[in-house]
């Protein structure tokens, strides 16, 4: 037999093997799994931009609890700042800069009826709160656990705050301003304008 045929061989035998060893694997510990709900989680992803790194919006997520309790919304820029920053988060005007999670939990509708909402101070840091839309307005309905690692932002807010839905998709919105504290750089979405995430079920 030539060589190059013996070692497909054993390269397929060992392929085999490790994959029977990986069903064997899986089906022990199939009884344990099955008590444990999978964490579900729906992402998207944006285009590199051609503007400032520090607000050019490149993926962002909505995950639920595996008890089904609580949501958890993330978002990466390109160059990521810290909420803490005087300027590119505080700024010196409104809108405050920050991150903005519109949530769409209505399949009929292409609005957002709720949105989760991840903003900065100089002294608090990264703070965050989810509003409810009504009447072409927001009103605060929860305040939320707000959080920045040095590469994603993170809020996280129990599933009650956006009215119990059995499902939910998202589009994420960024924007920040400029190294003077003002002006607006950014206004990057994910997916992108008038697009959603697929859906999450929270059921």
């Amino acid at each position: 037999m030539p060589t190059s045929q013996r070692r497909r061989r054993l390269v397929t035998t060992t392929i085999l093997a490790a994959l029977t060893v990986g069903a064997l694997a899986a089906g022990s510990t199939a009884a344990g799994a099955a008590s444990v709900r999978p964490l579900r989680s729906v992402s998207v992803q944006d285009p590199l931009d051609t503007g400032d790194a520090i607000a050019d919006l490149r993926a962002a997520s909505v995950a639920v609890s595996r008890d089904r309790e609580h949501v958890t919304v993330t978002a990466r820029f390109e160059q990521p700042t810290s909420p803490a920053s005087q300027n590119w988060w505080f700024g010196s005007s409104l809108p405050r800069g920050g991150i903005t999670w519109g949530l769409n939990t209505d399949p009929a509708s292409a609005d957002w009826q709720y949105v989760a909402e991840l903003r900065g101070d100089p002294v608090m840091g990264a703070y965050g709160y989810v509003a409810k839309q009504v009447n072409g307005a927001y009103q605060l309905t929860c305040r939320a656990d707000a959080s920045f690692d040095g590469t994603s932002y993170r809020v996280r807010f129990p599933v009650r705050c956006i009215g119990g839905p059995d499902r939910l998709r998202f589009t994420a919105y960024g924007q920040l301003y400029h190294d003077s504290g003002s002006g607006i750089i950014g206004g990057d979405y994910a997916p992108a304008w008038g697009e959603f995430s697929g859906w999450l079920a929270l059921a």
